[in-house]
């Protein structure tokens, strides 16, 4: 048997739920598919921007407010498109949002930022391209998107192990199914 998972949802504890709920619905763009209280007494409130999926997010109330460091390393949204990048930058700006990092992984372009809890959130879209990871290039989402896939390539191309997208998953599924 071929074991396989696939990550649908995560969840989260808040100091101000309210707060978190407010910015995940009205800048984010999820809706409230539930609410509720969990099996141990928290207020809960599943989010989804899918409707093939109940909640790919949740939020629960009793953050600790005296944690000595942020125990959330980084929550990634995965778009479709470079357009949605470039919008959903925008909407943060017209939120007082402003990105941390704007980068280029060759493999994603992506912007970092850190909601209202100071959660770091990465929003990206993958390339057509595969190069080896950790790689962090800079990147101006303010160029048209040709001008930006012409970088990216020609970045990527300079790299070892330059192939494409397509072909890294292919490398990637042969792996799996030799397991």
């Amino acid at each position: 048997m071929t074991l396989s998972a696939q990550l649908t949802h995560f969840g989260l504890h808040a100091n101000d739920l309210k707060g978190m709920v407010d910015f995940y619905t009205r800048v984010m763009g999820f809706v409230i598919s539930d609410t509720g209280k969990s099996s141990a007494g928290n207020e809960i409130f599943f989010m989804t921007q899918d409707p093939d999926c109940h909640h790919q997010f949740v939020l629960f109330d009793g953050r600790p407010k005296d944690l000595p460091f942020n125990p959330v390393n980084q929550i990634s949204f995965r778009l479709d498109s470079l357009d949605t990048l470039k919008a959903y930058r925008k909407r943060l700006a017209e939120n007082g949002i402003q990105p941390m990092r704007v980068t280029d992984h060759g493999n994603a372009w992506a912007f970092y930022f850190k909601d209202p809890e100071g959660n770091p959130v990465e929003m990206y879209c993958d390339t057509p391209f595969y190069t080896p990871q950790p790689c962090g290039e800079p990147l101006d989402l303010d160029q048209d998107n040709d001008e930006i896939l012409k970088r990216t390539e020609a970045m990527c191309r300079s790299r070892p192990r330059f192939m494409s997208r397509e072909a890294w998953m292919k490398d990637i599924q042969s792996r799996l199914d030799a397991r």
